[in-house]
C-alpha cells in the first residue's frame, strides 16, 4: 500500500534562489497530506540543504530530501526518484517552476480514472504563464489520449509536465553514458510510446515556467557539447521509429558525429539500422568536423 496518493518530484542543483517559489505554491495546494515532495539534490554547493531542512522542521508538507554526494545530472536523479517514490504516481516539476492553483487537486481527480487503464501511462498538463495562458495553444479541448510520438499532431510538441505511473516507469530507466550527466528525456518517453503507452493530455496549465539562464532548456548547446554520447543515444533511438529515408539518414549521420565527438566509435555496433549508419558515415564525419569548429569558436 502506497503511503501517498502522489509524489511531486523535483531534481535540483544550486537552485536555493528559486525553490521557495515552488515550496510556496505547494503550500497553497489543497490535500497537502495526500502528497510527498521528493527533492533530489544533485550535490548542490549553495544553501539548498539548509533551506530544505528549515522546511522539513516546519512540517507544513511532507518532504523526502535526498542529497547526492556527486553531481550526476537530471536523468540519474529521475532514475533515483522512481526507486524512492512512496506513491503510485510521480509528478516531475523542475526547480525553476511552480504550480498553478489547484494543480494537485486536479491531478488527484484525473489520475483515479486511469489507474487501471493498462495503456495509459499517466496524465499531462501544459506549461504557461502565471495568468494561466499556455505557451502554445493545443489543437484540442478537454483531453486527448496520445503517445509521446503523437504530440505534434495535437499541438503539444513543447515542454509540458507529466504525471506518470511509477510501476511503469520502473521498467524504463535512463541510460546515461559514463562520464556524462545527460541523455534527453525523449529517449525514454518514445521507448514507452513504441510499446503502446499513451498519456492523457489535458488542455490545462498546471505548471508556471520562468526559464532560468542556467536551465537545461536555454543551455541546450552546451548540453550537446558536454554530453555527446547522450545525444548519440537519442539519435540512435530515433532510428527505431522514424519513417522515410532522409529523416533516418540525418539521424544516423548525427549519431556518427556524436560518437566521434564522444570518442566511442564502438557504440555504432548498437545502431538500430546498420545499413543506413554505414552509408551515412562520411556525412557524419563532415558534421563532426564542423561541430569541432563550432565548439572551438564559441
Amino acid at each position: 500500500m502506497s503511503e501517498y496518493k502522489l509524489t511531486v518530484f523535483t531534481p535540483t542543483y544550486n537552485r536555493a534562489y528559486s525553490l521557495p517559489r515552488l515550496y510556496n505554491s505547494l503550500l497553497g495546494q489543497c490535500h497537502s497530506r495526500d502528497f510527498e515532495w521528493l527533492i533530489i539534490d544533485d550535490a548542490s554547493t549553495d544553501e539548498t540543504p539548509e533551506l530544505v531542512k528549515k522546511w522539513i522542521d516546519t512540517g507544513n508538507i511532507d518532504i523526502n530530501y535526498i542529497r547526492l554526494e556527486k553531481n550526476g545530472g537530471k536523468p540519474r536523479a529521475i532514475n533515483e526518484a522512481v526507486k524512492k517514490a512512496k506513491s503510485q504516481f510521480l509528478f516531475i516539476v523542475d526547480s525553476d517552476d511552480y504550480l498553478a492553483d489547484g494543480t494537485i487537486s486536479f491531478i488527484l481527480d484525473k489520475t483515479g480514472p486511469i489507474l487501471h487503464k493498462n495503456d495509459i501511462l499517466g496524465i499531462g498538463m501544459l506549461q504557461g504563464t502565471k495568468d494561466g495562458i499556455p505557451f502554445k495553444k493545443p489543437k484540442f479541448t478537454g483531453y486527448v489520449d496520445a503517445t509521446n510520438l503523437q504530440r505534434n499532431e495535437y499541438g503539444i510538441d513543447i515542454d509540458c509536465n507529466e504525471v506518470y505511473k511509477v510501476s511503469i516507469l520502473r521498467s524504463y530507466t535512463f541510460e546515461v553514458w559514463p562520464g556524462e550527466n545527460f541523455t534527453p528525456e525523449e529517449t525514454v518517453l518514445n521507448a514507452m510510446a513504441l510499446d503502446g503507452y499513451k498519456i492523457r493530455w489535458y488542455a490545462r496549465v498546471g505548471v508556471i515556467s520562468e526559464y532560468q539562464s542556467d536551465g537545461l532548456t536555454k543551455g541546450s548547446w552546451n548540453l550537446q557539447k558536454r554530453n555527446p554520447m547522450g545525444y548519440a543515444i537519442l539519435y540512435n533511438s530515433k532510428l527505431r521509429y522514424q519513417r522515410g529515408f532522409l529523416l533516418r539518414f540525418k539521424s544516423a549521420a548525427q549519431m556518427v558525429a556524436q560518437v566521434l565527438l564522444g570518442g566511442s566509435l564502438s557504440y555504432l555496433k548498437r545502431s538500430n539500422d546498420h545499413f543506413i549508419t554505414t552509408i551515412a558515415f562520411p556525412y557524419g564525419f563532415a558534421i563532426y568536423l564542423r561541430r569541432l569548429w563550432q565548439y572551438r569558436s564559441r
